[in-house]
């Protein structure tokens, strides 16, 4: 096998074989790129690459402006790009893509490691990448950089993974120092959360809890943190209570929330902006958060999740009479549910094209906990212009 020096990386110049390599990375871009780019890869192919900034002054910047990997299905089961901001060359915290489009990630500090899998009966793809050494305080936010979870109980569920959804945070009464409602991550500045929640409270009472997991201690995860809050946004007074239409507020910090692999933010749902009548009916959403075990049961300090069924509008209104509309979206699975204190937490829908994480529902009301009726929850899609407009501090992104 030919080796040729491209860009300052070692790349091989025949295809179907492995490759492994290794660089320090200054301030000028690199290209990363799949073997026999601009064609395609073939299949089996299996290469790293492990980038080294020139100190811990720096990290590493990768964006990747070509990524067409097949089957870009939820966990990407086939082929693969693998990225472990912390280095790693065993892959064990890397984050997957695969699908068509466009990503940037930040290293950790400043290593970065970067794989291509493909499977032996691959059709191929290709990549095309850049990799360069920013200083720390030019690692800009990357609104784009949205629905990670690290890969590997609300009622009928289970224990989540340390930091499994870094997008998920509760609010604490900063009096009891316990939450009493979930949010979700969707800026380094926001959070969304249901409107009912924030009911005679205030911003100052009020703490956005994000990167936790184990609540009774704090040395399970490295990346807890409390941020106080500035101010709140209701889609109406946030004084009166919704009464089970509208129930969608966002609540706003006195500091920039800090993004790291156990904090990142949700995608939220601009593709499926589509006004479908009972969208996403049919489908699986997950919810986690510290919410009750059981109606009027046992609370948990331990993160949880569970995954729900998406049942039709109409199925939900015949429930619950005409107070449903097309503004909210139901769940029913036997044995499996919200509860209190999950009010507030978001149904996260996998992309089935990007395996990303987005907002579509945000947990309003129901009847007593995974009961014989359906939960219901604020629909997102409606109310993304609101969002943007009483947010200008903050940027989204469209994937």
């Amino acid at each position: 096998m030919w080796i040729i020096v491209l860009f300052g990386f070692l790349v091989p110049s025949a295809l179907g074989q492995g490759c492994n390599y290794a660089q320090q990375v200054g301030t000028s871009p690199v290209a990363i790129f799949s073997p026999n780019y601009p064609g395609n890869y073939v299949a089996n192919t299996q290469c790293t690459w492990s980038a080294t900034a020139p100190s811990t002054n720096y990290r590493l910047q990768l964006t990747c402006s070509v990524v067409q990997i097949p089957d870009g299905t939820s966990g990407c089961p086939k082929d693969y790009i693998s990225i472990s901001r912390t280095g790693r060359t065993d892959f064990a915290d890397g984050y997957k893509y695969c699908g068509y489009g466009t990503f940037t990630e930040y290293s950790n500090a400043n290593q970065m490691s970067i794989k291509l899998s493909a499977l032996y009966n691959s059709p191929g793809g290709r990549f095309y990448c850049t990799i360069q050494a920013v200083q720390l305080n030019q690692a800009a936010f990357d609104p784009c950089n949205c629905g990670r979870r690290k890969s590997t109980r609300i009622v009928g569920g289970v224990n989540a993974g340390v930091n499994e959804f870094p997008m998920v945070a509760a609010l604490i009464d900063l009096s009891t120092r316990k939450p009493f409602c979930g949010a979700t991550l969707i800026s380094n500045w926001r959070a969304i959360t249901a409107q009912h929640c924030l009911l005679n409270q205030g911003p100052g009472n009020v703490g956005l809890l994000v990167g936790d997991y184990d609540l009774s201690t704090g040395a399970d995860t490295p990346y807890s943190a409390l941020y106080n809050i500035q101010s709140f946004s209701c889609y109406s007074n946030c004084n009166t209570n919704p009464q089970n239409v509208n129930d969608i507020a966002m609540v706003r910090t006195t500091q920039e929330i800090q993004m790291n692999p156990g904090v990142g933010i949700i995608c939220l749902p601009w593709k499926y902006n589509t006004n479908t009548p009972s969208q996403f009916a049919g489908t699986m959403v997950e919810v986690s958060g510290w919410g009750d075990l059981d109606f009027g049961g046992p609370e948990t300090n331990v993160q949880q999740k569970t995954s729900l069924n998406v049942i039709a509008t109409q199925s939900c209104r015949n429930v619950y009479g005409n107070v449903i509309t097309e503004n909210h979206i139901c769940t029913y699975s036997a044995g499996r549910d919200t509860c209190q204190r999950d009010s507030g937490e978001s149904l996260m829908y996998t992309g089935t094209d990007n395996g990303r994480l987005y907002s579509v529902g945000i947990v309003s009301f129901g009847v007593e906990c995974a009961s014989q009726n359906p939960s219901v929850s604020t629909r997102v899609t409606p109310y993304l212009n609101w969002i943007i407009t009483n947010s200008p501090e903050s940027s989204y992104c469209s994937v």
